[in-house]
């Protein structure tokens, strides 16, 4: 089993988290800040097994945007449409 944690900018969230569901995948979600520009975040945790994990980022990738966002000294910075870690599960139980 895998424990997908995925970064997500909050106006995709709702997209990520509705494409996943529809998927028949159950998400965790929590508030976070953040990164560079220290914008509104949320984190994703997906709990799958092997061989789900792929599409599940695939889902993700689909329903999340890079996007322009202004920086310091008013240049542009792109932000990552999400940031993804996949990490190995030993247990999973839904009480």
């Amino acid at each position: 089993m895998k424990l997908i944690v995925a970064v997500v900018q909050n106006d995709d969230a709702n997209d990520v988290v509705d494409a996943l569901l529809e998927a028949e995948f159950r998400t965790t979600r929590l508030a976070s800040t953040g990164g560079f520009l220290r914008r509104g975040n949320t984190t994703m945790m997906i709990g799958v097994e092997d061989t789900q994990v792929d599409t599940v980022i695939d889902i993700i990738r689909r329903s999340s945007h890079t996007r322009a966002q202004g920086g310091e000294g008013g240049t542009s910075v792109q932000t990552a449409a999400a940031t993804v870690f996949v990490l190995d599960l030993e247990g999973y139980e839904r009480l």
